[in-house]
């Protein structure tokens, strides 16, 4: 009577516990969000943009050159593939504005009115995804040319372009099973190592010097909208 009585109390416990544990995990079920993080991503970016001192710096006070490039407007878009919640890849493209503020001298200008860089990159982003959060990092290897446009006259103009790197944390929340909002900085590092002076049409390129303008580096930032499909 005794082992009978032992034996239908573990089979009790054993049943009670089994339920119990299927609870927990329909509970845990029902909390995880029904998101799709594989298939195509796409995203876009629009904010701002800030000078980062490279080869060549932000503000001038020379002979020859004497201001400084300011903060202005950004914006980038990505498009790729996400192989499972985290990791995607894909290509992307960044268009950063400079507000420009210099006196140069010479026979050709008295100044810039405007600078701006255009970038395309090949992106790797690693993802740590938690609940309807992803926080990402993107790699990137790619091109950009580095433009800054005289008053004088709109074709006289002194740039450089060249191999360049990305370095890209974001931030995303899906606000429905596809889409999600976020924010996004793009961090945009030159290896640029000549610059080209155009008046006219005439054009000269040089080692990069201490004295130029251009390249410098180039922060992106703002906010960051996007979704998966397919």
């Amino acid at each position: 009577m005794q082992t009978r009585t032992r034996t239908l109390t573990r089979l009790g416990l054993a049943t009670a516990a089994l339920l119990v544990t299927a609870g927990l995990s329909t509970n845990a079920e029902a909390r995880r969000p029904n998101l799709t993080r594989k298939g195509g991503q796409w995203g876009v970016m629009l904010g701002g943009s800030a000078c980062i001192p490279g080869k060549a710096e932000c503000t001038r006070d020379t002979v020859t050159v004497d201001g400084r490039t300011r903060p202005s407007l950004g914006t980038g878009a990505e498009l790729g593939y996400r192989f499972n919640r985290f990791v995607f890849a894909g290509a992307a493209y960044n268009l950063g504005f400079f507000d420009t503020d210099y006196e140069v001298s010479g026979a050709a200008a008295s100044g810039y009115r405007r600078g701006y860089q255009n970038s395309v990159f090949g992106v790797v982003r690693p993802t740590l995804p938690v609940w309807r959060f992803d926080f990402g990092l993107g790699l990137g290897v790619g091109f950009s040319r580095q433009t800054f446009k005289r008053e004088v006259d709109g074709s006289d103009k002194d740039y450089s372009q060249g191999l360049a790197f990305k370095l890209a944390p974001t931030v995303d929340f899906f606000v429905s099973r596809r889409v999600f909002i976020g924010a996004k900085m793009d961090l945009l590092l030159n290896a640029h190592s000549r610059t080209c002076h155009q008046i006219g049409a005439n054009t000269n390129c040089t080692d990069v010097a201490d004295n130029d303008l251009a390249p410098v580096h180039q922060m992106l930032f703002g906010l960051h909208v996007g979704g998966t499909f397919l």
